[in-house]
């Protein structure tokens, strides 16, 4: 038996990830007595995993825009019946320069009012937006348990405590399908920007705002056939930030999965999955007050997943696809929430023949997304992997990279795992 990369479990996957990963493979051989103990020795090993995670989209140039890169360090042991892990993840964010011009400089910070000013040569421009910072984390698993507790990175302009509890179990039924089950309380970080995941400042007001959180819970629950099962999931979370305003989301999904292919070193899986979604203010952009995360009112998804996984000796891949429609929905927004603020807005970029507002919007669009992720084991205690993704699952086309080598204290002599967990930012958002 071979130690799994395991997942950081900030990362939450989709319910259709979750259930096209966690779907069985045909059973394997027995194995003699020997063979168990050596398994379970390997399995108790520690580990030590390094590597690197790149994230980037366009956006406009200090607000939307983002490149993200992390190096996690994972050392993973066991403690009593579980496994324990420390962490600590170095993290750079480049969003680069708020243009100059006056339409553009006016939805940042301080608004119409700042850029006026900048105008006029009474202050500079805003300036770059990044951020760079270590985070640290702790966790523990215990068979359906899992805990975390971290911190946002140390050098962000603000940090917030971060971690969650969760438990998954399930129960048997030899007369029918078994029932699985799942609860989640949750605070993480909202990553979309760094407006929303390190926090900016505008040089021009001397205002700073950002650093959102997500607060709130999940439920889980599924049937679980003999090749093929049901899912669904209902959540409600909080969303605050340092000077920005308080929103909350409401989420659900559901669908249905089949394996077309279940075998000991090869499965193919199918499926139909439902996800929606919905926030009650819409705080995607970047004036004070703003959260600079994508939050419509309504979202709605449907997609056709597919994910394919195989090990050839000591190699392992999968590749995870989905396509569908999905449906975007966003309200009109004013620049500021405070109605003197927002008058003063008005009148100034109206001097200027502009809006101090953003435009609502309605639209329906063809949903994607491609996962590829493999492993390679170099030497029984070496392991080498990488995964590679896009998707444009929010308003933006998103690409993901990562690299890893992980290390095991005992040699791994059993088979690599199928399919290969990704390795990603343990600040991963939903």
């Amino acid at each position: 038996m071979c130690i799994r990369a395991r997942p950081s479990p900030f990362r939450r996957p989709s319910a259709s990830q979750a259930n096209l990963a966690t779907a069985s493979t045909a059973p394997a051989a027995p194995r003699t007595l020997e063979q168990e103990l050596d398994a379970i020795q390997q399995a108790r090993s520690a580990t030590i995993t390094v590597g690197t995670t790149v994230r980037q989209h366009n956006g406009a140039g200090g607000m939307g825009r983002m490149l993200d890169v992390e190096t996690p360090v994972t050392v993973d042991f066991p403690v009593g019946d579980g496994r324990a892990y420390v962490q600590a993840t170095p993290v750079t964010l480049r969003a680069g320069s708020v243009g100059s011009d006056f339409p553009t400089s006016s939805q940042f910070g301080g608004g119409p009012a700042a850029a006026n000013a900048q105008q006029q040569g009474a202050v500079g421009a805003p300036g770059s937006q990044n951020a760079s910072g270590v985070g640290v984390a702790v966790g523990y698993q215990l068979s359906g348990l899992k805990l975390d507790l971290g911190v946002t990175p140390f050098g962000f302009r603000y940090q917030n405590v971060v971690g969650g509890a969760r438990f998954d179990g399930e129960v048997a039924n030899e007369d029918g399908p078994r029932l699985s089950y799942g609860v989640e309380a949750s605070r993480r970080a909202v990553t979309d920007t760094v407006l929303s995941y390190a926090g900016v400042r505008d040089s021009r007001t001397g205002e700073s705002w950002g650093g959102v959180t997500a607060t709130g819970g999940r439920l889980r629950g599924g049937l679980n056939y003999d090749g093929y099962g049901f899912y669904g999931s209902l959540g409600w979370h909080s969303l605050n930030g340092h000077n920005v305003q308080s929103n909350s989301r409401l989420s659900a999904g559901a669908g249905f999965y089949t394996q077309l292919i279940r075998e000991p070193n090869r499965s193919l899986t199918t499926g139909l999955d439902l996800t929606v979604f919905g926030y009650d203010k819409n705080l995607g952009y970047y004036t004070v007050g703003s959260g600079g995360y994508f939050s419509p009112q309504r979202f709605v998804a449907l997609s056709v997943p597919l994910a394919w996984a195989e090990r050839q000796g000591r190699f392992s891949y999968q590749v995870k696809g989905a396509i569908g429609v999905q449906h975007i929905k966003q309200d009109a927004v004013n620049y500021f929430s405070d109605p003197v603020r927002q008058a003063q807005a008005q009148a100034i970029a109206a001097a200027y023949g502009t809006q101090a507002s953003y435009a609502g919007q309605s639209k329906t669009g063809i949903g994607y997304g491609l996962a590829l992720a493999a492993e390679y084991q170099l030497a029984p205690k070496w392991f080498l992997g990488g995964n590679f993704s896009i998707d444009n699952a929010r308003d933006y086309r998103q690409y993901k990279g990562g690299v890893y080598v992980r290390y095991a204290l005992e040699s791994q002599t059993g088979p690599v795992p199928m399919p290969v967990p990704p390795f990603a930012s343990p600040y991963a958002s939903e």
